[in-house]
C-alpha cells in the first residue's frame, strides 16, 4: 500500500471512530452506559488506544492493528455491523458471527434435512433462540399437541420457563429434578452469553436477554445466572416426566442433549435429545428412536 493510499485510509477510519465516539458522547445523558464512561477523545485514548491521541494530530500514522480496532470497538459498545465497518475501514477483514435473511433460511432448510434423518428427538434452533422446527418424535417426547398451539412460544427460553408449556412443569416435578433444571438454566444462559460475546451490544441480543429477565419475577435466583460465570464442561443431564405409550403412565427420564451444526457458523443448530437411563431408553424405543446409535 502507498503512502497516499495508507494516509487516506487512516483518515477515513479516525473519521468514522469520531462519528461513532460522537454518537456515543451524545448518547450519555440517557443513561445508556456505564456512569463513569464519557466517551472522551482522551478517554478513549487511555482506555483503547493509547496512541489515539497521536493519530489525531498527525504525529503517528501507523493504523492500528487488528487487536487494537477490536478494543475500540468495544469501547465504544458497537454492534456487529459497527464493529465490522471499523475492520474494514482500517483494511482488515469483517468477523462474521450470525447470518440473517436468506442465508439464514437456506441455513434452516439445511438443518431441516439434518433433523429429518436422525432418529432421535431434535428441534432447529437460531441464534436468537428460536425455534425454527422440531420432528415427531420430538412433539410426542415432551408432550406437544398436534395443532401448534404454542407455535407463538417456540423459543428456547419459553420452552425452558414458561409454565404453560409442558416442559417446565414436567421437568421440576421433585426438589432432584428442579435443582437439575436451574443448573441447567443457569449454565444455558451463560454458554449462550459465551458464545455470542462479540455480539452482545446487537440489538438482537439485547432482546433475548430480556426475553430471560422477563421471568426474572418469577425466578429471582436467575439473577446470578445473567452475570457472565464459569461454564461447567462437563456433560449434564436432564430429568423429565413423559408418558408411555405403551401403557398411558407417566415416568420420569433422564437425557442429555448434543448439538450438531450444519454450516460454518454456530447456528442455526440442531439441537438433538439422546436417552440416558434405562427408562429413557424405554420410552424412546416406543418413540421408533434406535436408542444404541448416537449421531456422530
Amino acid at each position: 500500500m502507498d503512502v497516499h493510499t495508507k494516509n487516506t485510509r487512516l483518515q477515513q477510519l479516525l473519521y468514522m471512530i469520531e462519528q461513532f465516539r460522537i454518537v456515543r458522547q451524545r448518547e450519555t445523558s440517557l443513561g445508556k452506559y456505564m456512569p463513569w464512561k464519557r466517551f472522551t477523545q482522551q478517554e478513549l485514548n487511555d482506555e483503547a488506544c493509547a496512541t489515539y491521541k497521536n493519530l489525531l494530530v498527525g504525529r503517528s500514522l501507523r493504523i492500528p492493528d487488528r487487536n487494537r480496532i477490536l478494543t475500540i470497538a468495544d469501547y465504544l459498545e458497537l454492534s456487529s455491523d459497527g464493529r465490522n465497518d471499523l475492520l474494514l475501514a482500517a483494511g482488515y477483514l469483517p468477523i462474521r458471527t450470525e447470518i440473517s435473511g436468506n442465508a439464514l433460511e437456506q441455513a434452516i432448510g439445511q438443518a431441516q434435512h439434518t433433523m429429518n434423518v436422525l432418529p432421535y428427538p431434535a428441534m432447529i434452533v437460531t441464534h436468537t433462540e428460536d425455534i425454527k422446527g422440531y420432528n415427531e418424535s420430538f412433539r410426542r417426547l415432551f408432550g406437544f399437541p398436534e395443532s401448534h398451539a404454542y407455535d407463538h412460544l417456540m423459543n428456547r427460553i419459553d420452552l425452558h420457563f414458561n409454565p404453560d408449556l409442558p416442559v417446565y412443569l414436567r421437568s421440576t416435578f421433585d426438589r432432584s429434578s428442579f435443582e437439575k433444571w436451574k443448573t441447567h438454566a443457569v449454565q444455558g444462559i451463560r454458554l449462550f452469553k459465551n458464545n455470542h460475546i462479540l455480539s452482545r451490544y446487537d440489538d438482537w441480543y439485547q432482546r433475548v436477554l430480556n426475553r430471560f429477565e422477563h421471568y426474572l419475577s418469577e425466578e429471582q435466583w436467575l439473577e446470578d445466572a445473567l452475570v457472565t460465570g464459569d461454564i461447567d464442561n462437563g456433560e449434564l443431564t436432564q430429568t423429565i416426566l413423559t408418558r408411555s405409550e405403551s401403557n398411558g403412565e407417566f415416568i420420569p427420564i433422564q437425557y442429555k442433549q448434543v448439538s450438531i451444526t450444519t454450516g460454518s457458523l454456530m447456528t442455526p443448530k440442531v439441537q438433538v435429545f439422546l436417552p440416558v437411563d434405562d427408562a429413557a431408553r424405554r420410552i424412546f424405543e416406543e418413540l421408533g428412536c434406535h436408542v444404541n446409535e448416537e449421531p456422530r
